[in-house]
């Protein structure tokens, strides 16, 4: 908020006829730069400086005892109100050259502004802005471009005082087009048309504009002036080629914006360029998350869903038909003699073919099912609220449609299907129906092609000798299988080795990572987790602090506090944990707890700064679990603290730094082995808590790895 110009604490005077040595003497016994000069009545006459007496001394030899000051002073003084706001007063100086400026009550000086003064108060105002501005990567925590854009427009008139806000992209700067994306907070502006504008053109390659005026449709509309508008840019990538979704570009309109940016035009620019720098980085991020989205989860070639897609389409609808018992269906499509068609009349023409098919799938089913390319010349539809006898009636439909397209001279395209409706006993399992899908379309093509069939439980595969092969080449992907997961075992205890070695170097941290991976798991198995979720904690825990390889031993065992730069070093750690397990595929889900278990509940955290429900929930509870073991033991620069404190610092930190869902799970375990132990809390030690979860053996990183190279060898 712009203030007016704040008095100094006293105004040091002199009298018109004291000397000028006087003035001087003055001046160093009360460490100014400017007198204020009095009449003998105490009016106010004018003023004398430094740079008078500085003057004056050059520029005559007479006894600066000798000389008055009304000789010397400057009567004709420019000066300001109390009122006067900050930028106005910096305006009159530098307009008259002046470097002190006298503040009147009436007649009566109250202060002195001098350049210094408001040089600091330019600092401070454009510190307190950048601060300002700076609160809204806070709030832009969204990766969705919609969100983000209803972000902008909510929170960003804040920072102006600004009254109506709308924020409008044009695809590559053209605003003859209908905007690409418009959102808007209490402005009733044209949504399809904003050409009012008549700078738009300038805008988008222009600086941030302030108005004192509004257009005509505007005011029509209810909105006031001032207005400032900040021009944005949203990049795109460039390595999606001709499918990327071009260059945005456009402008954040503000109307009605507070009477103190009226007063300081500067600060509102200020703030404006910074503003623009933060929305355009956040934006162009959320743009490239849709981009890349929309790649994963569209097929390339045809336009329809992906696998991808599919796989989380079909998870949710289990899930929702599991929960309300409400039945689905699934329709496995596959194109007749696919191969003769590539064989004979090419690839390209293949392709043409399952565009074309896609098409004619897109026209035929309905707005809520799902198409997507399973593979190849398969495709699937998921149909939700759907019976298995009108799924057949919609293929029929389908097939009949795909007579109509022809290949050459009267070469027409045929379909089967395999269709399958979920039940009681796989609702929850996508591969199940996807399976027995599959094993219907195996029936149809048995049954000539060009036709629909529906899996039952009496149907299955006829045994011919091909079968035979197939059951060989199965017997071949389990011994490959199981050589995979006997490598994945033999690669954890590698890791698990050199997570002790590494350890084993500093006498503080000692077994810290078998710790937290105790007291991971025990959170864990209180939380209820899944099991499978609960093996990919279990493993992430045991080697979250594999990055701690790449930093020096002398940071890591430095009994001081860490310096700026040390701290930085300290916080690479997770991502060059995540350089070292990268390329494990097997690890993938652990790699992700790995990489963000140093993340804050409130934002606040490193590598990636994310907040809430945005962590992944294994890396919230190894947080947790970090924490409390770091408390709980020696360190070079201090001595552990008991169980108990641990416990309460933890709640004290739940819903700002940490989970309160993965505090409340640590403080329940706590509790349960408090009660089992028969021991109060406060002599509860973290070895009761460490040997009561051993003797569970659900976080003994070591059996764990033995088991896994055991158990997995292949006979």
């Amino acid at each position: 908020m712009q203030e007016a110009v704040a008095p100094l604490p006293r105004v040091v005077t002199v009298k018109c006829d004291a000397t000028v040595k006087t003035a001087a003497a003055e001046m160093s016994a009360n460490k100014v730069g400017c007198l204020v000069v009095n009449d003998d009545d105490g009016k106010y006459v004018g003023i004398v400086t430094e740079r008078d007496i500085v003057n004056r001394v050059i520029a005559s030899s007479k006894d600066l005892g000798a000389t008055t000051v009304a000789e010397i002073m400057t009567s004709h003084v420019v000066s300001c109100s109390r009122q006067t706001p900050t930028s106005k007063a910096r305006e009159i100086m530098a307009a008259n050259g002046i470097r002190h400026l006298p503040i009147l009550d009436g007649d009566v000086v109250v202060g002195m502004l001098s350049a210094r003064d408001l040089m600091g108060r330019q600092l401070l105002e454009d510190r307190a802005a950048a601060e300002e501005v700076a609160m809204l990567s806070t709030c832009l925590k969204s990766i969705d471009i919609n969100e983000v854009a209803d972000i902008v427009v909510r929170e960003v008139p804040k920072l102006f005082q600004a009254g109506k806000c709308v924020l409008c992209f044009y695809r590559d700067g053209d605003p003859k087009k209908k905007p690409s994306l418009v959102s808007s907070n209490e402005c009733l502006c044209p949504r399809e048309h904003l050409n009012h504008l008549d700078e738009t053109n300038a805008l988008f390659d222009g600086e941030e504009l302030y108005y004192d005026r509004i257009p005509t449709v505007c005011k029509q509309l209810g909105g006031q002036s001032p207005r400032l508008v900040i021009p944005l840019r949203i990049e795109d990538n460039k390595e999606y080629g001709d499918d990327k979704l071009g260059q945005l570009q456009g402008f954040l309109c503000m109307c009605e914006l507070a009477v103190s940016a009226a007063n300081n035009k500067q600060l509102v620019s200020y703030k404006g360029r910074l503003a623009r720098e933060i929305l355009s980085s956040h934006l162009t991020n959320a743009r490239l998350y849709q981009e890349a989205r929309l790649t994963s989860l569209t097929d390339a070639l045809t336009g329809v869903g992906s696998r991808k897609l599919l796989e989380d389409k079909l998870q949710a609808e289990c899930a929702r038909a599991q929960r309300y018992d409400r039945p689905f269906s699934v329709a496995l499509i596959d194109l007749d003699n696919f191969k003769s068609i590539n064989d004979i009349l090419g690839h390209a023409a293949g392709d043409d073919v399952l565009v074309q098919l896609a098409a004619c799938m897109k026209r035929q089913k309905r707005i809520p099912d799902i198409l997507a390319r399973y593979g190849g010349d398969e495709f699937v539809i998921l149909m939700p609220e759907t019976k298995a006898e009108d799924a057949v009636t919609l293929m029929d439909r389908l097939r009949a449609e795909t007579h109509e397209i022809t290949l050459g001279k009267n070469v027409s395209m045929t379909i089967s299907c395999g269709i399958a409706q979920s039940a009681s006993d796989n609702a929850r399992l996508p591969r199940e129906i996807v399976r027995r899908a599959d094993l219907a379309l195996y029936e149809a093509k048995s049954a000539g092609r060009d036709c629909v069939k529906v899996w039952n439980e009496t149907m299955s595969r006829r045994v011919d000798a091909s079968d035979f092969e197939v059951e060989r080449i199965k017997n071949l992907q389990r011994r490959i299988a199981g050589l995979s997961e006997q490598a994945e075992a033999m690669f954890i205890q590698s890791i698990w080795a050199l997570v002790q070695a590494l350890e084993a170097k500093d006498s503080y941290a000692k077994r810290h990572s078998e710790n937290v991976t105790r007291y991971a798991v025990g959170i864990a198995r209180t939380m209820h987790i899944a099991p499978q979720q609960l093996e990919v904690i279990r493993r992430a825990a045991m080697i979250h602090d594999i990055g701690k390889i790449g930093v020096p031993d002398t940071v890591l065992s430095k009994p001081g506090r860490l310096t700026p730069h040390e701290r930085s070093i300290i916080e690479e750690h997770p991502l060059i944990a995540v350089r070292i397990l990268k390329r494990m595929t097997f690890l993938e889900q652990e790699v992700a707890l790995v990489r963000h278990h140093h993340e804050k509940w409130n934002g606040q955290g490193y590598p990636d700064g994310l907040s809430g429900d945005s962590i992944p929930l294994g890396a919230r509870i190894m947080a947790v679990a970090d924490s409390f073991d770091a408390m709980t033991s020696n360190r070079s620069y201090r001595t552990s603290r008991p169980v108990a404190d641990a416990i309460t610092i933890l709640a004290d930190s739940a819903g700002y730094e940490f989970d309160p869902k993965a505090v409340d799970g640590m403080v329940c375990w706590v509790k349960n082995i408090s009660d089992q132990l028969d021991k109060a809390l406060d002599q509860l030690t973290p070895d009761d808590l460490l040997a009561f979860q051993k003797q569970t053996n659900d976080g003994d990183a070591a059996t764990l790895t033995a088991d896994a190279a055991v158990g997995n060898t292949v006979s």
